[in-house]
């Protein structure tokens, strides 16, 4: 690990990590509420209101991190690892209090589509301004 990464200012880390949370609940609230209505408007059955909070989700992250990695600018990987370890530890717990079904497979679904799509968010954060076109 490099010096320069780990002498940064915490406290302008920990801004862009809240911002890049604060965007990604933002975009998943939205997603959602788009999810809903169009549930709504072409009377779609309410089982399919699992995977479309999955997919939410899955936006909600992969926003997080690409934007806090693009402010941050090193290690999207680790940035995005992070998001989606937070988000999925968020989610997690409020669908444990909300209600008592427990841990299942879908738990684990949820964590493997949360981490990658944080992940990929985060590499392409940092890629996004790198590519120069010449021509």
């Amino acid at each position: 690990m490099s010096k320069e990464y780990i002498k940064g200012d915490t406290a302008v880390k920990l801004k862009r990590y809240l911002f890049g949370l604060i965007i990604g609940t933002a975009v998943t609230f939205i997603s959602a509420a788009l999810f809903a209505l169009v549930m709504y408007l072409f009377e779609i059955d309410s089982s399919f209101a699992v995977p479309f909070a999955t997919v939410s989700l899955a936006l909600g992250s992969f926003v997080a991190s690409f934007f806090t990695s693009k402010k941050i600018g090193d290690r999207g990987y680790i940035v995005g690892l992070l998001m989606g370890t937070v988000i999925f530890i968020a989610v997690t717990l409020i669908a444990l209090i909300s209600s008592f079904d427990g841990v299942g497979i879908n738990t684990l679904l949820r964590f493997i589509i949360i981490i990658l799509a944080s992940m990929i968010g985060g590499i392409l954060g940092v890629n996004q301004g790198k590519n120069k076109k010449y021509i």
